[in-house]
């Protein structure tokens, strides 16, 4: 799966011996305590919207979560009990499979409701919001790349998310 950009405008990002595709219109900006084992970067885009990028130790994943899949449930939770601070109506939820360097990742798509601005918020503003774990053994990492979308993202945002995260290598071969 490539980008849907001109190849001569796609940069492979390369930190920690993992890498990952991305469109050079991005501005990419690092966690200021980053460290091989555990961190986090952004990039950018020129319309305002951000992809997320973190990684940890798998192992102190493991102990916590045993799974994947009970490291993504702990961070749906997550998500509901800071959607409701910020006043969110409404979660609904697709996930699916994907592989990402040979890994098994969980892809998650969530449709979030928030009240819309003024006095009365009676209006509704729909945002979207894309997630994909997976837990990697030969770089002993988890990742987790994430979006929130506002609500004037473009629409093909969703294949551009899916295809810089398959785009990922999360270990040398």
């Amino acid at each position: 799966m490539t980008l849907d950009w001109p190849r001569e405008q796609i940069e492979r990002f390369s930190v920690y011996g993992f890498s990952i595709d991305y469109p050079l219109v991005c501005r990419i900006e690092f966690k200021p305590k980053n460290l091989r084992e555990r961190g986090g970067m952004v990039f950018h885009f020129p319309d305002k919207e951000k992809l997320f990028l973190s990684w940890g130790d798998l192992i102190v994943a493991q102990k916590k979560f045993q799974t994947l899949e009970g490291q993504v449930e702990h961070n749906m939770q997550s998500l509901k009990t800071r959607s409701k601070r910020l006043n969110v109506r409404d979660l609904a939820r697709t996930t699916d499979s994907l592989t990402v360097s040979s890994h098994r990742a969980i892809f998650d798509h969530l449709r979030i409701e928030e009240p819309g601005p003024g006095l009365f918020r009676r209006s509704k503003v729909s945002r979207s919001a894309y997630t994909v774990h997976l837990h990697c053994p030969d770089s002993n990492r988890f990742f987790v790349i994430y979006t929130l979308l506002s609500p004037k993202a473009p629409e093909d945002f969703e294949g551009l998310f899916k295809t810089m995260a398959s785009s990922l290598k999360c270990h040398q071969v």
